[in-house]
């Protein structure tokens, strides 16, 4: 029997995003992955790692969350997330930042590899060309490997006889990744990079070998002015605006 399973990644306390994608999805998954980036850039940090946890969701660490516990350092980020970050490490209490601490750089699931940026290098590692997606795929032990970090939703196949192959994305068609290694990013939660301006997430049936890419809306406005009260700078306000230019984005 197939059991589908939510797949989110990047959701960087983006409360208001997490919660449309969960309204969005009921009915449709039995549980949930994340692939890291729970915190950083957004406003309600603690309240996304405490739904997850409510929702007894399967975790790999991302960059930002290594960060708020003081698992990697902060001169690794730029001047705005590092901004953020700082902000963050104090609404953590111990107990939530002993669990981030202890979340897996990568781990394997039914048969599907998660992890946040690449395999090869799961914290800080991205597949943003194909020759890296060329090397994770020509490495991996699964049929499906599950990453995150860029933002950027993607879907890369290595055939033995073609080569690596980049897969068009069809939005709410479940598309079939049996037979060769499949390598798919989700795309965003709560900050996406590719001009949607939408929270994007994964369906995947692991047993069936079955992926849909989805995404929805949510409320830009609540989030940017929880942002300005909380004096975040005004560019990282813009990139949650339904209207902002991939001129402000930046990796980190």
């Amino acid at each position: 029997m197939s059991s589908p399973v939510l797949v989110l990644a990047d959701i960087h306390g983006n409360f208001h995003a997490l919660k449309a994608v969960l309204s969005d999805a009921l009915g449709d998954y039995e549980s949930i992955w994340v692939l890291g980036d729970v915190v950083g850039y957004g406003p309600d940090p603690k309240k996304c790692l405490e739904t997850l946890i409510r929702c007894g969701a399967t975790m790999v660490a991302g960059n930002h969350d290594l960060a708020v516990c003081g698992q990697v350092g902060l001169d690794d980020f730029n001047s705005e997330a590092r901004f953020v970050l700082e902000k963050h490490q104090k609404e953590f209490n111990a107990n939530q930042k002993e669990f981030l601490s202890k979340l897996p750089w990568t781990r394997k699931e039914r048969s599907v590899t998660l992890s946040h940026g690449n395999p090869l290098n799961p914290i800080w590692g991205y597949v943003l060309n194909e020759s890296t997606a060329f090397q994770v795929l020509k490495q991996s032990e699964t049929s499906l490997t599950l990453i995150g970090h860029s933002h950027i939703p993607g879907l890369w196949e290595l055939n033995p006889d073609m080569g690596l192959q980049y897969r068009s994305i069809e939005l709410n068609t479940p598309m079939d990744y049996s037979g060769h290694p499949h390598l798919a990013n989700p795309g965003s939660v709560g900050q996406s990079r590719d001009g949607s301006h939408q929270a994007q997430y994964l369906i995947v049936q692991p047993e069936r070998k079955i992926l849909e890419f989805r995404r929805c809306s949510w409320k830009h406005r609540p989030v940017r002015r929880k942002m300005q009260r909380k004096g975040y700078p005004s560019t990282l306000i813009e990139r949650m605006a339904p209207l902002s230019s991939s001129r402000f984005f930046h990796f980190s």
